[in-house]
């Protein structure tokens, strides 16, 4: 706890000291974050519309013709039963 008031301490006596230094440094850091908000929602949406399209590629690649037959699936075919003279069988 004390390492926190400290710390919060610390901070607005640095805080202070800046603002005094540079009286635009609110406007400037509110218009930074806006700009790098900006820019990531960009990017975000450019990702996004290469990721669809990219899946519409694979989408159209995947598909089959109408006219094509759906493969058939077969049961397995049961084991063979081992003879009375093999080993491991119960005599």
């Amino acid at each position: 706890m004390g390492k926190f008031i400290f710390g919060l301490i610390i901070g607005i006596v640095v805080a202070v000291v800046a603002m005094s230094v540079n009286p635009n440094l609110a406007e400037e850091l509110r218009v930074s974050v806006a700009n790098l908000t900006a820019q990531i929602m960009r990017t975000t949406g450019q990702t996004a519309d290469e990721l669809g399209d990219a899946a519409e590629d694979a989408a159209d690649r995947s598909e089959q013709p109408a006219d094509a037959q759906p493969p058939v699936e077969t049961a397995p075919s049961p084991p063979a039963e081992p003879e009375a003279g093999e080993p491991g069988q119960p005599q």
